[in-house]
């Protein structure tokens, strides 16, 4: 089965169908037609799951690359709370931890605030590296019985 996929100067996002995770990739100025176009992403790639037989539980975890950002539009908050709270109304993504990986120290600020606005936050965590990402997806279904 293949699925979906973004791959563009300023964004690549996946899905890693062997370990169920879901990979996204921000490169340059951040903003709400970046995010827009993940959502977007997302729902082609929840459908595409279904039809090969895979459901929202079937979902391990979700990496979102930020250390290629130059700069956050101030705009694009709004539209991360926005679409983050018409998702977690029509699904349960409860039980997917989500790993958002930062290199500098604006990155990590940055995502810090967006953390306290979007809902859910205790399943999400700001690291500093592939394997910290993958280390704490490990770890958070360890802690959270899957």
């Amino acid at each position: 089965m293949t699925f979906p996929r973004i791959d563009s100067d300023d964004l690549t996002a996946y899905f890693d169908d062997e370990h169920y995770i879901t990979y996204v990739v921000y490169r340059g100025v951040l903003t709400d037609q970046q995010t827009l176009r993940v959502y977007a992403w997302m729902g082609e790639l929840l459908k595409a799951a279904i039809a090969a037989g895979l459901g929202l539980n079937d979902l391990y975890g979700s990496v979102y690359d930020f250390r290629e950002v130059t700069n956050f539009k101030q705009y694009n908050l709004s539209t991360v709370m926005r679409e983050s709270q018409k998702v977690n109304t029509k699904m349960n993504l409860s039980h997917v931890p989500v790993a958002l990986l930062v290199q500098s120290p604006l990155q990590e600020e940055l995502l810090r605030i967006a953390l306290k606005l979007t809902p859910q936050d205790y399943r999400k965590k700001v690291v500093h590296s592939e394997q910290e990402a993958l280390d704490f997806i490990e770890q958070w279904h360890h802690e959270h019985g899957d």
